[in-house]
């Protein structure tokens, strides 16, 4: 908080004396979130709190619960005329050329073998890779708008998906992407919705991409003296594959189309995000269900990373990420409000998600 928050934050609690015992406040640029307990119940206390609260802002909501209540304020410079997202645009736009480019390699073609080939047929070379770039943003985008309609419905103040091309880092072309909230959560409802929303509406998409991309794969025989790259089999990666291609012969392989890996990345998208840890999706879901039980499930996941990471090297990375994001994922405002059984339910399935994406070994070459 600097200091003209900070002394915003003071005013508040100046103001609101004798009517509402505040407990603390929560000032950005564009609103003023205060948590404190009623001394007044009288049945006119949301126009008492307006009226003292005027010069601030634009009263949004009350949210009361049982003794205590949080109060949103929403500042002048929030209804101002927002930017033209350029950031967001270029990123996305970037995204889409490092993920053609991947597309295109993993395709097959000249330039796999010859990169000059790229010259001489550069429209092949993007057309190639259309079905893995297209498959891959549709769950990204999927995954990212389902929380950002979430936390909008739900009044929290996010950023439009800023999106990480990696045409260097990542072989499938991005390092997928996030959106920034910027306002505090008022309880452990909100934190579920915008949390589990994403991972669940990815989920869907690249059910449809796998169903569409193994459908397009071939089962092929598996030749001794050629080094071939295995990807893991999730539970659900295993469940399409059957439902698709029945049983696959013991002498052969799926040999996957571009979009089948697309759906396959978008499972282990899932899957990271769902990792209950710190402020990834799945800390935010863990600590909506479990509260402050979240900071020992994220040690436990972290000390799981790194007896992982003896069979698969790339958990060491997801245990520095562990490490990096802290172990605890901070309490919401109202954190007293329980759940209700449909958002429990909601938890519920996140888990499920997280169990049938789960990959020991993602990626190993024999």
């Amino acid at each position: 908080m600097n200091k003209e928050q900070s002394g915003a934050a003071a005013r508040v609690a100046e103001t609101l004396k004798g009517l509402i015992d505040v407990a603390a406040v929560y000032t950005s640029k564009k609103e003023i979130v205060i948590k404190g307990y009623p001394l007044d119940n009288s049945a006119d206390m949301r126009s008492l709190i307006e009226s003292r609260l005027a010069e601030y802002g634009r009263l949004i909501a009350v949210y009361p619960h049982q003794s205590s209540l949080a109060i949103r304020i929403a500042r002048e410079r929030a209804f101002a005329r927002p930017r033209f997202p350029w950031l967001n645009l270029i990123l996305f736009v970037s995204t889409i050329i490092s993920t053609l480019t991947a597309g295109a390699y993993w395709a097959g073609g000249p330039w796999s073998e010859d990169p000059m080939a790229i010259m001489e047929r550069p429209l092949d070379f993007l057309l190639a890779g259309v079905p893995f770039s297209l498959s891959l943003l549709a769950i990204l985008l999927f995954h990212e708008f389902g929380h950002y309609i979430a936390a909008r419905r739900q009044g929290v103040d996010v950023s439009l998906p800023y999106f990480i091309p990696a045409p260097i880092f990542s072989p499938f072309g991005t390092l997928g992407a996030l959106i920034i909230s910027k306002s505090p959560f008022i309880n452990r409802k909100q934190l579920l919705d915008v949390g589990a929303a994403g991972p669940l509406a990815g989920l869907l998409a690249a059910i449809i991409v796998l169903f569409i991309g193994i459908h397009q794969s071939s089962i092929e025989p598996i030749t001794q003296n050629s080094e071939v790259m295995y990807i893991g089999e999730s539970l659900l990666f295993k469940f399409i594959t059957y439902m698709v291609k029945g049983p696959i012969p013991e002498t052969g392989g799926l040999y996957l189309s571009s979009t089948a890996l697309a759906g396959w990345v978008g499972t282990l998208v899932t899957m990271f995000n769902l990792l209950p840890l710190g402020q990834l999706d799945g800390g935010r879901i863990v600590y909506a269900l479990f509260g402050h039980w979240q900071k020992t499930i994220s040690k436990l996941a972290i000390l799981g990373l790194a007896a992982m990471s003896f069979f698969w090297t790339g958990w060491v990375l997801w245990m520095f990420i562990g490490f990096f994001l802290k172990a605890s994922h901070p309490p919401t405002i109202l954190d007293e409000v329980p759940l209700n059984r449909g958002r429990i339910l909601i938890g519920i399935l996140s888990i499920a998600a997280f169990i049938i994406c789960f990959i020991p070994v993602p990626v190993r070459f024999e």
